[in-house]
């Protein structure tokens, strides 16, 4: 008798619930929700008897989904729901309702629920999978939504049965416990983004190699993963946002420097508290940081921005030192040059200086940033000088 026919059998409802019960503590014993994924999703999908399982959690910005989707042994894709009727998931957040449904793909049993309730195609669309049955659950703490449980496909046919509903419903009560104690727990370590980097990128063996490298060296596991395995930043950045289930946002040299948000923040603050403000609309406070869940668990932000509903962003160390300059201006060079070279380099500024006054240009700004020659030198002019 293999799991899947456990549901069918005498006794089948009781042995239901001691495995399930075996499953909870388990999760209990979990640090975040990527474990419940990894390493216990085979588990509930076979006492389930479904083929796939999503937990989604709420993000930040309390209007969508987040779901860490596994693409290998340890990595994970984001995806991200509204949380609206334009997806079964996001509908049962929104309703806080149960639905179990035969087929997704047919429109007049969606409408029963909602009448603009819709099935996302597109990832049956990317994959070639055909998603058929789903029981989708939402998972309720303190009368607060925290997540979405979806199972997907009985592998039995036909709509999940009671017991299976019955079940769901219990681990749902379980995660919304889970969530919200992990949200009281230590924040999980900043260097734990690199085992979500994507499948085909880097092997297991090589990731393990740049850790270690990272601590033999004294280094920073971002500047091994750029500098030694050829990563490119954006690709650095998506591993972060997977890790920590927040956006990615980059260095942009056009963006605007909110000057309205800097009262009380200077870049020696910045550079400590490794967060600064994007943007504020009428909806959230966009703030970008190195580590958010280190910035979660302090108060400056609230401190500074008592009315505001914050929505953080993560960032790479590289983006964030950039962004620290496009703010504040570039700080002051500290290491030393040997006098040959630190000669050339106050006749290359002196002759920046002239030449700009002469075109009529001013804010003249030299990067520290090495150019991709030996001896060059990158800078911006910008901004006009008038003279009487």
């Amino acid at each position: 008798m293999n799991d899947t026919t456990l549901l069918h059998g005498p006794g089948a409802h009781g042995d239901f619930f001691r495995r399930l019960q075996q499953l909870t503590t388990r999760i209990h014993a979990t640090r975040h929700v990527d474990e419940i994924m990894l390493d216990l999703s085979p588990d509930i999908c076979a006492l389930f008897g479904a083929d796939r399982l999503t937990i989604y959690t709420v993000g930040d910005d309390k209007a969508s989904l987040v779901a860490k989707v596994k693409t290998g042994m340890a990595s994970f894709r984001q995806l991200r729901l509204p949380i609206s009727a334009q997806s079964v998931a996001g509908y049962a957040a929104l309703a806080r309702r149960l639905l179990n449904l035969n087929d997704v793909y047919d429109a007049r049993e969606l409408q029963r629920y909602a009448a603009d309730l819709r099935f996302q195609q597109g990832v049956d669309k990317r994959t070639g999978y055909r998603t058929t049955q789903m029981l989708v659950v939402p998972i309720v703490h303190d009368n607060e939504v925290s997540g979405v449980l979806q199972v997907i496909n009985n592998l039995h046919g036909g709509p999940f049965d009671g017991t299976v509903v019955e079940g769901a419903r219990y681990l749902c009560d379980t995660l919304g416990i889970a969530f919200a104690q992990r949200r009281n727990d230590a924040p999980r370590e900043r260097m734990g983004f690199v085992g979500v980097l994507r499948a085909g990128l880097l092997g297991r063996a090589e990731v393990d190699a740049a850790v270690e490298q990272a601590r033999r060296d004294g280094r920073d596991i971002e500047d091994v993963l750029l500098d030694d395995c050829k990563l490119k930043l954006p690709v650095v950045g998506r591993a972060l946002a997977d890790h920590y289930a927040v956006p990615y946002l980059a260095f942009h040299p056009g963006r605007r420097v909110p000057a309205d948000l800097l009262a009380g923040i200077d870049r020696a603050s910045a550079e400590v508290r490794q967060w600064l403000p994007v943007e504020r609309n009428e909806h959230a406070l966009y703030v970008v940081c190195i580590d958010p869940e280190r910035v979660r668990s302090d108060d400056a932000v609230a401190r500074l921005f008592p009315q505001a509903r914050p929505v953080f962003c993560v960032t790479t160390r590289r983006d964030f030192a950039a962004m620290l300059d496009q703010y504040f201006g570039a700080a002051a060079e500290s290491v030393p040059l040997a006098p040959a070279r630190a000669d050339k380099l106050v006749d290359a500024v002196a002759a920046l200086v002239a030449g700009s006054q002469r075109e009529g240009l001013s804010d003249v700004r030299i990067e520290t940033v090495p150019g991709e020659r030996p001896g060059e030198i990158r800078f911006t002019v910008s901004g006009i000088l008038r003279l009487p």
